[in-house]
């Protein structure tokens, strides 16, 4: 059974700061996180976490970003703590990686025997931190570890409302957590994909993505008093066409984008605003942009029922699998405050990427909006998000 399904509680750690309202005022405020093209969560931030949340300070940084951001959404949502009858979906792709990367890069340079590497290794496996933050939740019921790429989180959000929807559970608590390590790095400056400056999403000019760190969490459910907006679509696709960039044409994230609708069971006109992956690489901009455009304004005329598009990457940086969650509260607050933000970084808007960019932060209150995700190995993932008043359960 298809319902929309409320969202009752945030919570946020990221390179901005701690909590949602810090990260929401850097948007509103073109305010990046952003430090030598890198996003890292500051270390006064990671002190006060630790001090904040000394049961999971000795830790690794993953489950203490996961274990704050849950911390911040389950008071939210007035939830003192999970039951059986709960969820809880973590996404990520780094895990635990910070824990045993040092010893795997000392081996491979031949400074340190097998030993420590194959101890550490294999002690740190990726399921790992779901189970540190479930302990620390003292959570035992239905969880999930998502590690899909940089779509992982949205595809949480979108399996949490299935869950729900169809009875597994009554409340779910989920959301992305990744930390910057050395391999990821060096992966992704390997790729030729990494900007030294901040992103400029759908740029002419634009460099390359920001990776950053942090995490972002979520509370749904079936009803709540005090809904901040509701999750109402989702879609999933994949175009599997290359490993590392998506299909030139966006096939698969068109394919997402229109799944979401339909489950929303709603038109595209109906939708004032999407949120782009837009992480600022090349590929990545032409081909959501030409989804975007071929779903959204198939005859190529732009008017008052195309939606605003924009990407917020260049602030927050792009957190891998936790970016969809961490895109997801700025979502809800988006609707919340009746703003759409601009694209921060986008001076020359790319003639070949033919969507409407918001000039300037877009105020005036709207119903729904679209989340769009791609990732690695052709993942898509995409939710509809609408406003709390949609159902008159506000």
């Amino acid at each position: 059974m298809s319902f929309p399904v409320a969202i009752s509680g945030m919570g946020s750690v990221t390179c901005n700061g701690i909590g949602p309202e810090i990260l929401w005022n850097s948007v509103i405020e073109e305010k990046s996180g952003v430090t030598a093209g890198l996003g890292r969560v500051s270390e006064s931030s990671v002190r006060g976490l630790k001090d904040l949340h000394p049961e999971a300070a000795s830790h690794s940084p993953a489950v203490l970003f996961a274990y704050a951001a849950s911390k911040q959404a389950m008071k939210q949502a007035h939830w003192g703590s999970l039951n059986d009858t709960d969820g809880l979906i973590l996404a990520t792709t780094t895990g635990q990686i910070s824990s045993w990367e040092d010893s795997l890069i000392a081996f491979l340079k031949n400074s340190d025997h097998a030993e420590p590497f194959q101890h550490s290794f294999r002690h740190q496996a990726l399921g790992l931190t779901l189970n540190n933050l479930g302990e620390l939740l003292n959570f035992k019921g239905h969880s999930l570890l998502l590690t899909s790429a940089c779509s992982a989180a949205t595809q949480a959000i979108a399996l949490a409302t299935l869950w729900i929807q169809s009875g597994k559970v009554k409340r779910c608590l989920v959301g992305g957590s990744e930390v910057l390590s050395t391999l990821t790095v060096e992966g992704f400056k390997s790729l030729q994909l990494l900007s030294e400056t901040p992103s400029t999403p759908f740029d002419l000019h634009r460099s390359g993505i920001n990776l950053s760190e942090g995490s972002a969490f979520l509370c749904f459910e079936k009803q709540s008093d005090q809904p901040l907006a509701y999750l109402s679509g989702y879609g999933f696709s994949t175009d599997a066409y290359h490993l590392a960039s998506p299909h030139p044409e966006g096939k698969g994230s068109f394919r997402a984008m229109s799944a979401a609708l339909k489950t929303a069971k709603l038109d595209p006109s109906q939708v004032s605003w999407v949120h782009a992956h837009g992480t600022g690489s090349k590929a990545n901009d032409q081909a959501e942009g030409i989804a975007i455009q071929q779903l959204f304004n198939p005859d190529k005329t732009l008017n008052t029922e195309t939606p605003w598009v924009s990407s917020t990457k260049n602030i927050h940086g792009h957190a891998l699998g936790a970016s969809g969650a961490i895109e997801a509260v700025l979502c809800v607050q988006s609707l919340q405050n009746c703003l759409i933000p601009n694209t921060t970084g986008l001076l020359t808007p790319d003639p070949n990427i033919q969507v409407k960019h918001p000039p300037s932060m877009i105020k005036g209150a709207y119903r729904h909006l679209i989340k769009n995700t791609l990732g690695f190995g052709g993942n898509n993932a995409s939710f509809v998000m609408s406003n709390a008043q949609e159902w008159g359960r506000a």
